[in-house]
């Protein structure tokens, strides 16, 4: 069901489609676990949010292997971690993204550079909303984003993984409003991360704050990949909300932003803008669209060729 939440300006918003991945003890314990390859589930405690959140590390093949003992790797960090890796912690009635089997598959066939993967938890519904949000309730809440990431998250990554802590293979990417999240990290802190993953953005919450945002960038990400479905709210569900065109602006949006990326001052950002026909505000579809996107933008590096 379609929940009434709406963005300050009374806009529709996506905010119910990754309210919450967490799921109740009787669904953990009589869940099989899905999960391919090595995961960590990371606790980290938080000073900027003052509480206790949890990073989910997923290591590629090979990884500990003595061979590559000293190999450092690219990472992509991910918003929503919940619903990425593991069918027993996405949302109740929606599957995981399955980025670990398709990165698994990728990394296999060399389409794709070993990487680390990094999923970020969210804090639950409310407060993922207000967190993620760019213009929402919590006036400072880019700022703590920002804090929380380069000042507790990054700093615990690149400290116990063998990464390569820098913006060209440095990414971050979400879906819906966490898109959004990943967005102002790479208006923000353009300096930190070059690599961008935003599938089906929030772009209407703050009625165009955010695309005016995106109007005039100075520094762009070296790559991004924007995804974006044709059917992203039922019809039905749109009209009885009083916007009969909201699929059309949404995928409008995506193309605005894909148009202003490209126009970044003080460089060329590569853009890889895919529009789904049928594509839905899901998991399912982020997670199809998952592997196309990390191929454009963790290439194999000629060097890194078997």
């Amino acid at each position: 069901m379609m929940s009434r939440r709406t963005a300050s300006v009374g806009l529709l918003t996506l905010c119910f489609i990754c309210a919450s991945s967490l799921t109740t003890q009787a669904q953990a314990t009589s869940c099989k676990s899905t999960v391919t390859g090595m995961l960590a589930v990371v606790p980290l405690q938080s000073h900027v949010y003052g509480d206790n959140r949890t990073l989910r590390v997923w290591l590629p093949p090979g990884y500990l292997a003595p061979a590559n003992s000293s190999k450092r790797y690219p990472v992509l960090y991910i918003f929503d971690g919940q619903d990425l890796f593991d069918r027993c912690t996405a949302r109740p009635g929606q599957d995981e993204w399955h980025v670990d089997e398709t990165v698994t598959d990728l990394i296999a066939k060399d389409a794709v550079q070993p990487l680390i993967l990094v999923g970020i938890d969210n804090a639950g519904p409310g407060r993922r909303e207000d967190e993620y949000s760019r213009y929402g309730a919590m006036s400072d809440a880019p700022q703590k984003l920002s804090a929380f990431v380069t000042r507790e998250v990054l700093p615990l990554v690149d400290g116990r993984y063998r990464t390569i802590a820098d913006r060209t293979h440095r990414g971050v990417g979400g879906a819906s409003l966490g898109s959004i999240a990943a967005l102002s990290l790479l208006l923000d802190q353009p300096d930190t991360f070059g690599l961008g993953l935003l599938e089906s953005t929030s772009l209407q919450v703050g009625n165009g704050k955010v695309m005016q945002d995106t109007s005039t960038i100075v520094q762009g990400p070296a790559r991004i990949s924007i995804g974006v479905g044709t059917t992203e709210v039922p019809p039905s569900d749109a009209a009885a909300h009083g916007f009969p065109d909201f699929d059309t602006a949404f995928v409008a949006m995506s193309r605005t932003l894909a148009d202003n990326m490209k126009k970044s001052l003080m460089n060329h950002p590569e853009v890889k803008l895919t529009v789904e026909p049928g594509g839905q505000h899901q998991d399912k579809f982020w997670g199809e669209r998952f592997g196309p996107a990390i191929t454009f933008l963790y290439p194999v590096e000629p060097a890194q060729i078997k």
